[in-house]
């Protein structure tokens, strides 16, 4: 190919642009990653040959991931027949940009989602693209809008390597992309969305000829009426560095990051992947990139202007480009007059139309060549609204009709107004489709919110504001302005955190941006009272500036020194209230104590201010709000209010400087201090050692040990020796900041103060650890001479069949008391780790577990010098057992149990309280007894299933083989689709009935136990990584004969559970405490899984745990977290059904491990229902 020839602007593929730069001036530098570590500029930089090469080994790489299903597999590059859609959600660097290249030439399109959408937005975009893959940086974990998506959608996922890995690409082959533009110009180069403000987002793609006309910008040529203004192209020279604070989910991101680089051979500069552009990232941008153009958020080009000492730093760039919305005239005029601002205009669907630079102190308006076919059309008196139309020139320079091209004009809907004297100038004014466009370039659609809010009854009307501003606000008409109070504004918040729910937007309306209509200036509305918008906002206008003026963190022309607050009495504070008041309503002359301020002209703004104000003065933060004004409305009951905070500060502070040893009003000796200040610490730690007793919520789980085995892969190099070492010392650390690990469960006195039969407490050894002592809770083991290698054990998917649980834990599962609250053993084979543990289940839940491997995983990094290891997200009091009784009490979630619902004992495991409640309730019905509430419940009786006088109940004859099933993530896709297509579908089969050869009565139930965490319906008071127990059993049932049906769907039995799960609330959680905290025996717990001669079970769902939450450094595992987790459940086999759903797989599929008896097992191969989505993956006979 001849690089010498001159660029065919328009039409040029911008993947071969870069291959033929690759072959003209191979180390021109075209990308820098900077980053900033210790805050010393460290730049990597990146050749066009660089580029190249490692954008054919990203097309390699998906070429193979994909070739069994694009063509052969002999390696050579056939590509699809058809573009195939690629999804992406990843960090800002260098990967955005490969990857857009290397699926170019691979034959597919990346999609780049915003991880602004929620599931639904989503999952609309992937459909609609017909988007099935799924490309994940392979270091990040399943996040939650992924995690929603793979719920509802099979997606097959692929792992993208690392940045270094892709960039190690010197002998990589070129990969061959011999495309000509005319035949593929309608091919998408790239896939992005539009923002979803009408509807769900739709996708929007970018075909190479829709990109050409952003390359055939600068073939421009003057005209009349383009007032002699060059195209905005201009001024943008080869090996100029550009930077963009944009995503590269966003269409500027792709435009300035991906395709402009290429189109003007610029430099462009990638920040660091994981800082959000913010002034003090463009801070060390400016001192050390040497940025040339700047392409920026409407809001940092903002913050900029309000910064005159940072700006300077810009004065030696050319220009910098605002794009992406409104930006404020006042703020970036500053900039302007510092550095020259370009201001632009586009579309996701039709890029940069026609933009021209206007001279430099019209920077805020809008300029654009004759050939965009522009029309402004006048829709109110000075208000135009931007239309576009089809002409001679669109294939070159109207971009939009490569997304529309059935259409011959498009209603753009954005509302301009005309310069006064130059008339070939615009400046944006608004939408006319009331998309709300904030700050930062996000557009909000306030239709369905405003609708859902004005339901309340007390709201009269709604609007939606921000436009041009960081954050969304409401500004609410009620129908009587008297009635504003506390409860109203809580009850209509309620409201409106159901449309933050369920918009498709992401964008929340936080409560502070909430303000009520003044009573004097009603919405302006039509003849049919619907509230018309922009005559409104514009009577709001002043009201809405000082509204987000009054939201910024600091007034500057507040003066605090003014203000005091005498706190020595109630009338000395009643006295300073007043004076505060004085200043904001200086037109009042009289305040009565008694009087509702609100009456007095103090509105939503003014509470604002009068709360800063009471904050600066006092000291106080976040204890004194605008809810306190609201609810305490007078005076007086404010006044009270606010002495009732400051005395409860006051006691608060004291009691610190107290714990701290800081003696207040003394000159104390600083070793006086010290040993004050160390004996109060070794009061607080000898406290937690003495222990404490179990609460009633620890009583759901019977006394047995929790197993699972960890499977980590060693560091090459690392010994067994060197890392069972590193596992004793970071287990030893985890003591220090959980000391209840390293003790013991053990039962409770007769003798105890509230005594209740079968309840536990923890004792804990009086000192820590020494320095030269081991945690007896972890034992070695070398087992290289007899389990397969870690190699084979991965290749073989870890299977259970490997070995027998005990011989990884030689612990019983239902130990004696008193017992070790954990206790782990680490088996080393060769080239790996099998880390088995053991937590008693009574004193710790499966994310009490969770916290506690974390913990000790943490302290293994932070010993290997890993500062981030801090455990700062870890609660002090997430061991203490109290916490939920103390909440319940302060909550004041008690109530009598005779108004508990008596359902609520069947998510409890005590069947004698069942079938006692049972009888009462059939007891009542015949006699008509005068208590009516237990047998008038919501919830659906309890079912009965047997007790047992000990536990654990006594093992049976037969003991149950673990069985591993493997649902693909495929399989998983069509079963919803077929369940979804007809739900009414019968897709049971009858053999679960035939194989045990009988017949079932009409109440004999199947029952599957689900355990449910109860802490998200307890209360937010508890600290997010509380270890107890706090589960609850939901208990959905069936008849066993209805369940056997042929009549019987998938989707009926679905619902039954989605029915059930719906019933979990808080106050089911509450009330089942309640019911615990009334017993005064807790010894005979059982489940309706106990025994095998019954068709109960339990199944305990993981899928969503990411084993790369625990990680203990890859100082000695190679990666820090384990490659697999495995339930142990073999130690119940004799005694439970018991069935795990493993943690989600890296392909999608999803793991079902399970107890079955032989004929069981049969009965299952045997279904053909069962394994049209089910594959055996393992099995053990006993």
């Amino acid at each position: 190919m001849d690089v010498s020839t001159k660029p065919d602007y328009g039409r040029r593929l911008i993947p071969q642009i870069l291959d033929q730069l690759a072959l003209a001036d191979p180390d021109r530098v075209i990308y820098s990653v900077t980053s900033f570590p210790n805050n010393e500029p460290n730049v990597r930089t990146i050749t066009a040959r660089e580029f190249t090469k490692a954008v054919d080994k990203t097309a390699w790489w998906l070429h193979k991931q994909l070739q069994q299903t694009n063509g052969d597999s002999n390696g050579s590059a056939v590509l699809p027949s058809k573009i195939q859609a690629v999804g992406y959600i990843g960090p800002h660097d260098i990967r955005h940009v490969l990857l857009t290249y290397g699926a170019v030439k691979a034959g597919c399109a990346a999609l780049f989602l915003s991880p602004k959408n929620n599931v639904t937005g989503a999952l609309a975009v992937l459909n609609a693209s017909n988007c099935s893959i799924w490309v994940k940086p392979k270091e990040q974990p399943v996040f939650p809008l992924l995690d929603g998506i793979l719920r509802e959608k099979y997606m097959r996922i692929l792992e993208l390597p690392s940045i270094e890995e892709l960039l190690d690409a010197e002998s990589t082959e070129p990969f061959p992309f011999v495309k000509i533009f005319e035949a593929s110009k309608h091919d998408p180069f790239c896939i992005l969305h539009t923002s979803g403000t009408t509807g769900v987002p739709k996708p929007v793609f970018w075909t190479h000829a829709l990109i050409g006309t952003m390359d055939a910008v600068r073939l421009l040529p003057p005209t009349e009426g383009d007032g002699g203004l060059a195209p905005w192209m201009e001024n943008w020279s080869p090996g100029d560095r550009i930077y963009s604070s944009f995503p590269m989910s966003h269409g500027a991101g792709v435009l300035m990051d991906i395709i402009i680089p290429a189109l003007c051979a610029l430099h462009c500069v990638l920040g660091p992947a994981g800082v959000l552009p913010n002034l003090g990232l463009l801070e060390s941008l400016a001192d050390y990139a040497k940025v040339d153009i700047w392409s920026m958020v409407p809001s940092l080009a903002d913050e900029l202007g309000e910064h005159p000492e940072l700006l300077a730093k810009f004065k030696s760039s050319k220009f910098i480009c605002a794009s992406g919305g409104p930006v404020s005239p006042v703020s970036v005029s500053k900039v302007n007059e510092v550095v020259r601002v370009l201001n632009l205009t586009g579309t996701t669907e039709g890029l940069f139309i026609g933009n021209l630079w206007v001279p430099r102190e019209d920077w805020h308006w809008f300029a654009f060549h004759p050939y965009s076919g522009f029309e402004f059309k006048e829709v109110q008196p000075g208000i135009y609204e931007h239309w576009i139309h089809r002409n001679e020139h669109w294939e070159l320079f109207q971009g939009i009709f490569h997304t529309f091209p059935h259409l011959d004009s498009v209603n753009l809907k954005d509302l301009y107004v005309k310069h006064p004297t130059n008339p070939n100038l615009w400046a944006f004014t608004g939408r006319s489709d009331d998309v709300v466009v904030l700050s930062n370039g996000y557009k909000i659609s306030p239709l369905d919110t405003e609708a859902l809010i004005t339901t309340h009854p007390s709201v009269d009307g709604c609007l939606l504001i921000g436009s041009g501003k960081p954050q969304a606000g409401l500004l609410i008409e009620l129908k009587d302005p008297s009635e504003r109070n506390n409860e109203l504004f809580d009850s209509i918040w309620a409201i409106v955190e159901r449309a933050n729910n369920s918009t498709f937007q992401k964008t929340r309306i936080q409560r502070e941006f909430i303000a009520f209509a003044e009573a004097d200036k009603p919405f302006i509305r039509t003849d049919k009272r619907t509230v018309k918008r922009r005559a409104t906002l514009e009577l709001y206008s002043d009201f809405i500036e000082r509204f987000y003026s009054s939201r910024n963190d600091e007034v500057e022309d507040e003066n605090y020194d003014q203000f005091l607050i005498d706190t020595t009495s109630h009338e000395a504070i009643l006295d300073s209230i007043i004076q505060i008041l004085r200043s904001v309503l200086p037109e009042v002359e009289d305040f009565s104590r008694d009087e509702d301020v609100f009456d007095l002209g103090l509105d939503s703004l003014l509470v604002v201010r009068v709360i800063r104000i009471i904050r600066a003065v006092t000291g106080l933060e976040e204890q004194i709000a605008p809810r306190h004004l609201y609810a305490y409305p007078t005076l007086d009951g404010f006044s009270s209010q606010l002495a009732k905070i400051l005395g409860q500060e006051k006691a608060k502070r004291f009691a610190d400087a107290t714990a701290n040893g800081k003696i207040a009003g003394g000159e104390a000796d600083s070793s006086l201090l010290a040993e004050s200040n160390n004996l109060a610490k070794r009061i607080s730690e000898r406290k937690r050692r003495l222990g404490s007793k179990m609460n009633p919520f620890d009583a759901v789980n019977p006394n047995h040990y929790m197993g699972l085995n960890f499977y980590f892969a060693l560091r090459p190099g690392a010994s067994f020796e060197e890392a069972f070492v590193k596992l004793q010392n970071g287990l030893a650390k985890a003591f220090e900041i959980i000391p209840e690990l390293d003790g013991r469960m053990m039962l409770a006195s007769e003798d105890e103060f509230g005594y209740r039969k079968g309840e536990y407490r923890i004792t804990i050894p009086p000192k820590p650890l020494s320095a030269s002592s081991k945690p007896r809770q972890l034992v070695y083991k070398d087992l290289s001479q007899v389990l397969p290698s870690f190699q084979k054990m991965r290749e073989a998917g870890f299977p259970p069949s490997l070995f027998d649980d005990e011989l990884v834990l030689d612990c019983p599962p239902f130990p004696a008391m008193p017992a070790d609250i954990l206790f782990a053993q680490a088996n080393f084979v060769d080239g790996g780790c099998i880390l088995a543990t053991n937590f008693i289940h009574t004193c710790l839940d499966a994310v009490g577990v969770m916290v506690a491997l974390r913990v000790w995983a943490e302290c293994c990094r932070c010993l290997d010098g890993d500062q981030t290891a801090t455990c700062d997200w870890f609660d002090p009091e997430s061991f203490n057992h109290d916490l939920p009784e103390l909440i319940w009490e302060q909550a004041g979630f008690a109530k009598p149990v005779n108004e508990v619902d008596p359902g609520t004992w069947g998510y409890l495991p005590f069947p004698e309280k069942i079938a006692e409640t049972r009888l009462h309730q059939n007891g009542e019905r015949s006699a008509d007894s005068q208590v009516k509430t237990l047998s008038h419940g919501l919830l659906p009786p309890a079912p009965l299933f047997p007790g047992s006088p000990v536990w654990p109940a006594a093992p049976s004859e037969r003991s149950l083989s673990t069985t591993v099933f493997l649902l693909s993530g495929e399989s998983i896709h069509k079963l919803k689709q077929e369940v979804l297509s007809d739900p009414e579908a019968k897709k049971l089969s009858t053999v679960a009935k035939e194989h045990r050869n009988r017949s079932f009565k009409p109440d004999e139930l199947s029952i599957l136990e689900m355990p449910i965490d109860g802490r998200p319906y307890f209360s937010s008071l508890l600290p997010s990584s509380y270890m107890g127990s706090l589960l609850i059993m939901n208990r959905p049932s069936m008849p066993i004969e209805r369940l056997c049906s042929s009549d019987t769907s998938v989707a009926q039995i679905a619902g039954l559970i989605r029915e059930a799960a719906s019933r979990i609330t808080p106050s089911l959680v509450h009330d089942a405490f309640t019911l615990l905290r009334s017993m005064s025996d807790y010894s005979k717990p059982a489940t309706a899984n106990m025994g095998l001669e019954h068709m109960n079970a339990m199944i305990s769902n993981m899928m969503l745990f990411q084993t790369s939450d625990v990680s203990f450094g890859d100082s000695f595992f190679a990666g820090g977290s384990p490659e697999a987790m495995r339930p142990q459940i073999q130690r119940g086999r004799e005694r439970f059904r018991f069935l795990v759903i493993s943690p989600m797989r890296k392909d999608g599929g999803v793991e079902l491990v399970m107890g079955t008896l032989p004929e069981e097992l049969k009965m299952l191969m045997s279904d053909d229902e069962f394994t049209k989505y089910a594959t055996l993956l393992d099995h053990k006979d006993v």
